[in-house]
Parts: structure tokens; sequence; C-alpha cells
């Protein structure tokens, strides 16, 4: 059988959707962020959600700030950093450092779409998570952050833009992207898993 033929080498099959394009691309980095962020924090206890709140908050910091300056609007999602500091305000809980500066060198095609896939496709999971925390947490815990409908909304208009064929080098950009953003809560998970670092 002859190998599927690619788009300008960028491992895209032709006619293929970009959004199947970037989970087919980055399931294996999502599958280990998912294992870190449960090692690093998870919400079994009114104190892991807190530390996982943290976490989000520290890593989604200089994401939307590069998102801010070099995205153009309709690829801005709403900032969600001011419902994590809300929610964390509301279990008392210090605002924690923003993770290190978040850059991908060069702004090219598909950079601020590859960005912004990761972190408004997260709103799905987060509906997942907000139903076990409303359990859990007996429904006292806060989850602004985890029911943001506005971020639902935005996904959703997303979508329609990347059930679609790209062409190579936005699909390219957008794939690069997604694979530091991937690598950026990875880092910030990892570093909140040093035992200096899983007090609150």
């Amino acid at each position: 059988m002859a190998p599927v033929r690619t788009d300008g080498g960028t491992g895209k099959a032709a006619g293929e959707d970009l959004r199947s394009h970037l989970r087919a691309a980055t399931m294996a980095a999502h599958d280990l962020l998912d294992h870190a962020m449960q090692s690093a924090s998870g919400w079994q206890t009114r104190s892991d959600y807190a530390r996982f709140l943290a976490l989000q908050h520290a890593a989604r910091a200089p994401l939307e700030a590069w998102l801010a300056a070099h995205a153009p609007a309709d690829l801005v999602p709403p900032p969600q950093t001011p419902l994590i500091a809300a929610d964390l305000a509301r279990m008392e809980v210090t605002l924690p450092p923003p993770a290190p500066l978040f850059t991908l060198g060069r702004t090219r095609p598909g950079h601020a779409l590859g960005t912004a896939w990761v972190l408004a496709g997260s709103a799905l999971g987060n509906r997942a998570i907000a139903r076990q925390v409303a359990r859990i947490g007996k429904g006292q815990w806060p989850v602004a952050f985890l029911d943001d409908a506005a971020m639902m909304a935005f996904w959703q208009a997303l979508r329609a833009r990347i059930e679609c064929p790209a062409a190579a080098s936005e699909a390219e950009g957008a794939t690069h992207a997604a694979e530091a953003v991937f690598a950026h809560f990875l880092a910030v998970a990892e570093d909140a898993r040093a035992p200096e670092s899983l007090t609150l």
C-alpha cells in the first residue's frame, strides 16, 4: 500500500481537517500532561483543589499575556486568570507568581490558532472536572473557572474554524504552538511536583 500523501511535509494528511491533525499530533503530550497534572495537584481534597487552581493560574498567566500581545482579536480566548483568582480568593489562597515567560520566538501563521486551541479545548475537560469537584466538595468549592461559559462559547466558535482543512503553513505553525503550550503546562506541573512546591 502506498503511504498517505501529506501536505507540505507537515505530517498532515491531504484533506485532513485541522482539528483532527492537532489532536493526533498532540495526543501523547495531552495524555502526559493529564497524568502530570493529577500527580501535581488533583482535586480529591480542598487542599488538592486549591493547588490545582494555583497551578492553572501560574501556567495560564503568561499564555494569556502572549495571546494579548500577538493574537488577532478573534483568536484571543476570554481571560480565565481573573476567574481563577476569584476562586482562589474564595478559598483564601494567595495568588501564585506566574510561570516563566511564554514565547514562540518569531510569530508565524498558525501560532495564535494553536495556542488558542489548547486553552479553549481545555474547557471540555474542565466541565468534567467541575462535576467531580461539585460532588467531592459537596457544592462548597468555587468553580467559576471550571464552569466558565464564555470559554465554552469561544471553543464552539473556534471549532467551526478548525474543523476544515488548513494551509500547510498554518497547520505547521498551529502544531508547533500547540506542542509548545503543552510543554509549558507540563513544565509548570512538573515544577509543582517538587517537594518544596507542594504546600499552600
